[in-house]
């Protein structure tokens, strides 16, 4: 891993000489110059660490499948295990120590009737969540003129200067 160690302190050095005050003209100028540094930095490191990232998740993908596979045909039987015994105990009307039983609750949404008790109050607040997936696609689609009442789209003022990769370390 020579070449990465030489990579890393030649990074520290130019990093460490970079100019990030943008007082004048001369300095926006500087600015633009060392952020085309930082940008070409940037791809140099994450183009030197693709291939490493790639076949360590490659490695955890094939691990972990096969393990989820062993526990999903583990927990299947236990599943089968666990059914038989209920309905042994249930038929036989028999309570057993050594199983807890426990009873679970499932829900079902009616979206409609949801909404009106938001509408009349009677929803606790707390269970309202925002999909801000579905939000940032549909401000991606509609920008600004997104009219949803209780949104608010801000635009954010950025910068994005043109790389030219390796050129800019020269």
């Amino acid at each position: 891993m020579f070449k990465e160690d030489k990579l890393i302190a030649t990074k520290d050095v130019v990093l460490s000489k970079l100019k990030f005050e943008v007082k004048n003209q001369s300095d926006l100028q500087l600015a633009k110059q060392n952020l085309k540094k930082t940008g070409a930095f940037k791809k140099i490191f994450q183009n030197l660490f693709d291939e490493p990232v790639k076949k360590a998740y490659e490695s955890y993908k094939s691990i972990r499948d096969r393990r989820n596979g062993i526990v999903a045909s583990i927990e299947e039987k236990e599943s089968v295990l666990k059914q038989n015994i209920i309905e042994y105990l249930d038929e036989n009307d028999l309570k057993d120590g050594d199983f807890v039983r426990t009873e679970g609750v499932d829900f079902q949404i009616d979206m409609a009737d949801f909404i009106e008790g938001i509408k009349n109050g009677n929803t606790p607040e707390s269970l309202i969540a925002v999909n801000e997936a579905e939000l940032k696609k549909q401000i991606k689609t509609m920008g600004d003129l997104l009219d949803i009442p209780g949104i608010t789209v801000v635009k954010k003022k950025f910068i994005r200067l043109k790389s030219e990769g390796f050129k800019a370390l020269a």
